[in-house]
């Protein structure tokens, strides 16, 4: 077995490890904490590279935990699209923890710094093997990791709002995962496996079609609450926009986008082969996503506060992703997953570029940053960049998902369709270009800001750059969407 065929593993472990030895590190060097913390998600990201190419588009990678041969055995199946995911997590966790190092020392200190760290390993790790698993009760194993550690890092300022967001958060998120909890439950009990893979088999045999609709049905609205999913979303603006900015672009960035990601990998891996009259119900998913897409552009554009109308774009965005992959078709499925890249770099860069001005000045609403651009140039100018991704423009890698998503969406002929996505586009120009005309075409109120510029500091700086950037550089990345295309074919 060639070294490589272990990072995956590796990938996920090593944060997660790290997340159990920081408290101690945190008891005789508090001040290296910080720094410590991102040495298991930078290991993650390197091994995630020394991977590239070696995952196949029309197969996987298994790997066995412990030596047991699956159904048996723990499995860790990793195709195409997931390591794809994979990468995105790695990478926007570590630019997010990096921003951190100065934002949130601003936030809170003392057992609290040590505890966030923590809980943002715990978070990236379990989002790590969420994608990853090949075993549906490891799937909600990581699920609940997730979950957990996102209320707390909500709450870890400890302001009543804080607290207050993290508890809807949870009284939202329990439920579901109970749901979720129920679906595994029934399909061990008609198929008596757990193993992904081998449910797929068991599934297409079985005759209990009542049950697995059910299930399916209970693992698609849990997977929803998570992922933010219209008219499932309330808790999503409340938690989102009083986080610390990096947890929101933690939040907005990832966590919501692997939740929508485990709908799709149990429709594909699952549900799809022999059981069309399970999946049936995805039609109403597709009219759920498509008032998702107006109804979260609609309101970020009647927002004031800046992080709030970001938190309402994620909406939006979450209906992108699933009117693509509803299509079944492979267009559909790859422009979904470029999607969740755009949407990732973008929203995670706007993030803390938000931070970085609450941090320097403690604006949060968007008229306050009238000007802005004469005094935080390097901050206004990677979110101008961020915004032209989320409105779709070229040659961004937002307009590389939207086509491909208009194309998947051509191909199953849903042309209504097709006009909600550029409708969700012109809403987005309009709630984006609102903010860009008061931070470089109106003038700063008097004593708003200073004479001198004083922008971020570049601990926070560097992490939106590279991610701007990256929002440019996918998309001149075509390829990739091929292979994402051959990854949907093989699954379809």
């Amino acid at each position: 077995m060639p070294a490589w065929h272990h990072f995956p593993i590796f990938m996920i472990t090593v944060p997660l490890v790290c997340a159990v030895l920081l408290p101690m590190l945190g008891y005789f060097r508090s001040k290296w904490v910080p720094y410590a913390a991102a040495v298991p998600l930078g290991i993650s990201t390197l091994l995630g590279l020394l991977m590239i190419g070696r995952i196949p588009s029309d197969g996987y990678l298994s790997y066995q935990l412990g030596g047991w041969a699956p159904p048996w055995g723990i499995e860790i199946r990793l195709d195409f699209m997931g390591y794809f995911l994979m990468m995105i997590v790695c990478s926007i966790s570590l630019l997010a923890l990096i921003a951190s190092w100065r934002y949130i020392s601003k936030e809170v200190t003392g057992g609290r710094l040590i505890a966030y760290y923590t809980l943002f390993l715990l978070l990236s790790g379990s989002m790590l093997g969420f994608v990853a698993t090949g075993d549906i009760f490891n799937l909600f194993v990581f699920m609940e990791i997730l979950a957990i550690s996102s209320y707390a890092l909500v709450a870890i300022t400890g302001n009543r709002n804080a607290v207050r967001a993290a508890f809807k958060y949870l009284l939202m998120g329990a439920p579901s995962s109970i749901m979720v909890l129920l679906a595994i439950a029934f399909l061990y009990s008609v198929t008596g496996s757990l193993n992904m893979a081998d449910l797929a088999g068991k599934i297409q045999l079985s005759e209990y079609t009542q049950i697995l609709t059910v299930a399916y049905i209970l693992l698609v609205v849990g997977f929803s609450v998570k992922a933010a999913l219209f008219p499932l979303h309330m808790w999503l603006p409340d938690a989102h926009s009083i986080a610390p900015s990096p947890i929101s672009a933690m939040l907005s960035g990832l966590v919501v986008e692997v939740a929508a990601f485990a709908i799709i990998r149990v429709t594909l891996s699952l549900f799809t082969t022999g059981a069309e009259g399970i999946i049936a119900g995805t039609v109403d998913v597709l009219s759920i996503a498509a008032a998702a897409v107006l109804f979260g552009g609609i309101m970020a554009i009647l927002q004031k506060d800046l992080k709030v109308m970001i938190a309402y774009s994620t909406i939006s965005h979450i209906g992108y992703i699933f009117l693509g992959f509803t299509a079944l078709t492979p267009e559909g499925v790859a422009g979904s997953m470029y999607h969740m890249l755009d949407h990732g770099l973008a929203k995670a860069c706007i993030f803390l570029c938000a931070g970085c001005f609450i941090y320097v000045k403690g604006y949060r609403r968007i008229d306050q940053l009238k000007g802005a651009w004469q005094q935080m140039p390097f901050t206004c100018f990677a979110f101008a960049l961020a915004v032209w991704s989320v409105i779709g423009l070229p040659p961004s890698a937002g307009f590389v998902s939207k086509w491909t998503l208009i194309v998947g969406n051509i191909e199953a002929g849903r042309e209504l369709y097709v006009v909600i996505l550029l409708v969700g586009a012109i809403l987005a120009a309009v709630y984006c270009f609102r903010i860009i005309y008061y931070m470089f075409f109106q003038p700063g109120e008097e004593g708003a800001w200073e004479n001198r510029v004083h922008d971020a500091p570049r601990s926070m700086l560097i992490p939106i750059w590279l991610l701007s950037i990256g929002t440019l550089v996918f998309g001149l990345t075509w390829f990739i969407v091929e292979r994402l295309i051959e990854a949907a074919k093989f699954l379809l």
